[in-house]
């Protein structure tokens, strides 16, 4: 299963968070890498504003929700994180155990072949 996560505008942010996430233990079966859109008229390469981490299983997804808040609590500022499954969004912005229950059940819905979209509703954000 793919999730896409992105963290604020800085590309040093992005960077932080891929190596913080390859060196995470409970990560080391995923995936794990540096995605970015194409470039725009006039710029020369593309921006990496994406992280892609392809997971095993629905339990990766809680590993890599836990890696993500731990992550943002050694950060100064209080960003946040989204995480993407298809079309919808989870954003991570808190310790909160709730944000990591509602990705797991995400990807446990895709894991079962459902549309997560169709039970959100297309692309809308599952934060709250």
């Amino acid at each position: 299963m793919r999730v896409e996560v992105r963290v604020g505008a800085e590309s040093a942010e992005l960077r932080s968070l891929y190596r913080w996430l390859r060196a995470d233990e409970e990560l080391r079966s995923a995936r794990i890498s540096l995605s970015g859109t194409g470039a725009a008229p006039g710029e020369m390469g593309s921006a990496l504003d994406v992280i892609e981490v392809l997971l095993d299983n629905t339990w990766s997804a809680a590993s890599l929700a836990v890696a993500v808040m731990a992550w943002r609590q050694t950060r100064p500022g209080p960003g946040r994180a989204t995480l993407r499954v298809g079309q919808t969004e989870i954003e991570i912005s808190g310790a909160d155990e709730e944000q990591v229950r509602r990705l797991v059940a995400l990807c446990a819905q895709v894991d079962d072949g459902q549309d997560p979209a169709a039970a959100t509703g297309a692309g809308e954000d599952a934060s709250a």
